[in-house]
């Protein structure tokens, strides 16, 4: 269906402006592309961004799907990133992932 898209846009919007309120902009930003989410940001705000996606989503016919999910971090910061997402699903790598047909990562994962 062609305005299928369009529709799904128009029902996550209010989700969308929730996360804005809720995550404070400095600690994370958030970017959307059709059903992805993606968050960028400082792990603390990238947690609650996670946490408040995974509680809110689902109201608004979003469910995270944390299988399905990567965080990416610099390597200084992969202990704590492990910890602070252990038993949440995520796979967390200090080394990158294809992301919507990009490369993220370390420059010897891009090249790889």
């Amino acid at each position: 269906d062609v305005a299928a898209m369009a529709f799904y846009a128009l029902g996550v919007k209010p989700l969308i402006a929730e996360l804005s309120t809720a995550v404070d902009a400095s600690a994370c930003k958030q970017m959307w592309y059709a059903d992805d989410s993606t968050a960028a940001g400082k792990l603390d705000g990238i947690k609650k961004w996670w946490d408040f996606l995974c509680v809110r989503g689902p109201e608004y016919g979003y469910r995270p799907k944390p299988s399905k999910t990567v965080l990416i971090v610099k390597e200084e910061y992969l202990k704590e990133a492990k910890k602070m997402f252990k038993g949440s699903g995520i796979q967390v790598t200090g080394e990158g992932e294809r992301h919507l047909g990009a490369v993220l990562g370390t420059e010897e994962f891009r090249r790889s």
